[in-house]
């Protein structure tokens, strides 16, 4: 491609940069080297190329768009011109298969993003799943670019390929890249599946969708979801991300045999409201065969957040009925230049997992569905490595199962917990009538007072749900953890919105509550429900599930008062071990001959 660069290069003044690509995918889009050959001889090549694209094997929609970029092309360049691109473009294809000049393309149009898409080693883990054989139906209701379709169906071209999307520019290159890749049973319609599928009445072997991450649909698709029968049993999808509406369709264009790979952020897999009503239903069905659960960086550069892919199978095995397989592929991967891939050997560990349908410590993990939290259907939920480095105790070992022996009672049964204020800055004030705790205000697991920013609050803000009162535990839920009791009697401190107030109730004892939140249990269970790719985050959801031992109050005091003895008896020891230190020094600066040269005061 080397030469075709060179030209691209050297006429970036001649047409806009985009409208350059767009000519030469239309050019490559004919994919053979003597009809453009002939195109560049003939009379008229605008008027040509018109006519040779009507003949391709193209629907109306690619036809129309390919042939709208000619007319832009002639009316903007000179012959000359296109007749050099032209024999360009066939030059590169006499030692390059169209589709690898086509993708090059692409990817040159869209170099300063990137292109969103799959990464191969995930591509590959559907396709071993896939299996896909001949004279088998597959279907995409979010087919983007196509890179991943051709990459999982590979040399098998006798199958039937049906696909739409919403976005027309992203299905036309998806159908010249299926037909350039050989594939001749296909057919591309443009439409939103959630509330236009287009292949209605059609079911499929197969249904895979690409990564298009994060869709709201408008007012008017709103309303239209509503009336959706599809939707009946599933409940229509958030207005905010509609993603796993998506899978509500896999399971309607899926025939009863038929298996399904679908890519999400890792918040629609754990997300209460309408994505929880569909994630039971979809449990319900028991048509979830496997989750596996991938780090930030595999869509690099594009985006850095982390994701999931989720393989819907309608025909599970009696082994796979009832259960879900869980995957953490955290371990399974490496970081080279700025992106995130599987490794070889962590490829063939999933297919492994996935073919024997297995649990490796830390890695995978069956689940029953009457054992899943609140319906999350996140990896890192249900599996992760059970040690933990903390900076007190070093590396320790979790012993799950034994903790589910202890009696226990869930936080949110044992004290009332509650969200803090968020304060803007215009309502900060030093003669403000409230202060506020902020993460930083605690140093070492101590609030210092002293240093709490006033604000000047009041209307409609009530107070009294963010006031702390002496006893309360608060715990930090975004960025740095941090743990701390509120033991002044102030009446003028709320909480702010970066922490979870902890207020026991007559039952519990505040101080071992607190003591218990900072055990290594504990530290690790709260490690593990962090989420987020970039500023880590503790769900309030999660923080009220914390099961907490039920011990009557009267053993949680003597437990407390004991440990009170032993740490003020600890640290009078170290009071008085510093104080040897000290001295120590100073008898060896008395020796020195250096004792008389300072005073301490």
């Amino acid at each position: 491609m080397k030469n075709l660069y060179g030209f691209l290069d050297k006429t970036r003044g001649d047409l806009p940069l985009h409208e350059t690509f767009e000519a030469t995918k239309a050019v490559v889009a004919i994919g053979d080297a003597n009809t453009l050959r002939n195109i560049a001889n003939s009379v008229n090549i605008f008027e040509t190329l018109v006519q040779q694209i009507s003949h391709l094997d193209y629907s109306a929609m690619t036809k129309e768009q390919l042939n709208r970029t000619v007319i832009t092309l002639s009316s903007k360049l000179m012959s000359s011109y296109t007749i050099d691109l032209i024999l360009e473009v066939a030059k590169a294809l006499e030692v390059n298969k169209a589709i690898e000049v086509f993708d090059w393309i692409v990817q040159q149009s869209e170099e300063k993003y990137g292109v969103l898409k799959a990464d191969s080693t995930q591509t590959a883990i559907v396709k071993n799943y896939f299996d896909v054989q001949q004279n088998k139906t597959v279907f995409s209701g979010r087919i983007g670019k196509g890179f991943e379709i051709t990459e999982l169906l590979g040399e098998q071209k006798d199958v039937a390929i049906y696909a739409q999307d919403y976005y027309l520019d992203d299905l036309v290159i998806a159908e010249i890249r299926l037909h350039l890749a050989g594939y001749e049973k296909v057919e591309l319609k443009q439409g939103n599946i959630l509330v236009e599928p287009t292949f209605k009445n059609q079911t499929f072997d197969y249904m895979y969708d690409t990564p298009r991450f994060g869709y709201k649909p408008n007012a008017q698709e709103m309303e239209q979801l509503k009336y959706h029968s599809r939707f009946n049993y599933f409940g229509v999808p958030s207005k905010m991300n509609a993603d796993l509406g998506y899978l509500v369709a896999g399971v309607h264009a899926l025939n009863e045999q038929g298996k399904g790979a679908f890519y999400f952020t890792t918040g629609a897999l754990s997300r209460g409201g309408a994505d929880e009503k569909i994630r039971e239903r979809l449990v319900a069905r028991d048509v979830i065969e496997a989750v596996i659960e991938f780090p930030g960086g595999f869509y690099a550069p594009t985006t850095g957040i982390s994701s999931v892919l989720v393989l819907m199978n309608k025909a599970k095995c009696e082994q796979a009925k009832g259960n879900i397989l869980f995957i953490n592929a955290s371990t399974l991967s490496k970081f080279v230049r700025r992106k995130t891939s599987l490794t070889d050997e962590g490829l063939a560990e999933i297919i492994s997992i996935l073919e024997e349908r297995k649990e490796v410590k830390g890695i995978s993990k069956i689940v029953a569905m009457q054992d899943l939290t609140d319906y999350e259907l996140l990896p890192s939920r249900y599996v992760f490595e059970n040690e933990v480095e903390l900076e007190t105790y070093g590396l320790v070992e979790i012993d799950l199962p034994a903790f589910e022996q202890v009696k226990t009672v869930r936080l949110k049964d044992s004290a009332t917990i509650y969200r803090g204020h968020n304060a803007l800055p215009k309502d900060e004030n030093v003669n403000g009538n409230v202060a506020l705790l902020k993460i930083s205000d605690i140093v070492d697991g101590e609030i210092q007072e002293a240093g709490l920013t006033r604000y000047e609050l009041g209307g409609r803000v009530k107070l009294d749900n963010y006031k702390l009162e002496k006893g309360d535990i608060v715990l930090s839920i975004r960025g740095q953890l941090k743990l701390a009791m509120f033991e002044s009697d102030r009446e003028d401190v709320l909480l702010s919105q970066n922490f979870i107030g902890i207020r026991c109730n007559a039952d519990f004892d505040p101080t071992f509550v607190k003591l218990y939140l900072e055990s290594p249990l504990m530290q690790f269970i709260i490690q593990n429900s962090l989420t987020g790719s970039t500023i880590l985050n503790l769900s309030p959801k999660d923080i009220e599930g914390f099961m907490i031992p039920q011990l009557h109050l009267k053993q949680q005091q003597e437990i407390v008062n004991e440990y009170k003895q032993q740490q003020q008896e600890l640290k009078q020891k170290l009071d008085e071990i510093l104080i040897q230190l000290k001295e120590s020094k100073l008898n060896a600066y008395e020796q020195m001959g250096i004792g008389q040269t300072f005073t301490l005061k």
